[in-house]
């Protein structure tokens, strides 16, 4: 058992040393978006994880707050790959504008958005946080929550 620990570590160390950056996002990585509020609203989370099984799918959750209950849901969404293309690019330039404190609206109990994005060996995430609404996080933002929401029934759209 030792030696198959000894044999694995480096290869390992080996694979991840070529994927440590995520400068500029391609179709291995992970991509995620979720937006939420107080605690007794919806709260979504939008995820694309280039797959053999999901590859070209777009998962869209919602917890739904509802009389004490929650209730999780899950949309499916299928992508073109120009539209897969756009989805990464969406991800790249929230990446690029993110700057610590760049909002000028606040609020004391808002929305927060996170975003997150990660390959095999590496992750990166931004979180914004008490915004009256999540598209004033960053208008790439406001662009990507469109994206989705373009593609799902009115009761299902992110905020």
């Amino acid at each position: 058992m030792k030696n198959l620990i000894v044999l694995i570590l480096p290869f390992i160390l080996i694979s991840c040393s070529k994927k440590q950056d995520i400068e500029q996002l391609t179709r291995d990585n992970e991509i995620s978006i979720y937006t939420y509020g107080a605690p007794w609203e919806d709260q979504f989370e939008a995820y694309f994880n280039p797959t053999e099984e999901s590859i070209d799918t777009l998962y869209v959750s919602k917890l739904e707050n509802s009389k004490g209950k929650e209730i999780k849901s899950l949309k499916k969404i299928k992508l073109k790959p120009n539209e897969i293309d756009s989805l990464y690019n969406y991800f790249q330039k929230i990446k690029n504008n993110f700057k610590i404190d760049n909002r000028k609206t606040r609020v004391m109990d808002g929305t927060s958005v996170g975003i997150s994005i990660r390959n095999s060996c590496a992750s990166l995430s931004f979180s914004y946080k008490g915004l009256d609404k999540a598209e004033n996080a960053d208008p790439e933002i406001g662009k990507l929550i469109k994206f989705i929401n373009i593609r799902l029934p009115k009761d299902f759209q992110m905020y």
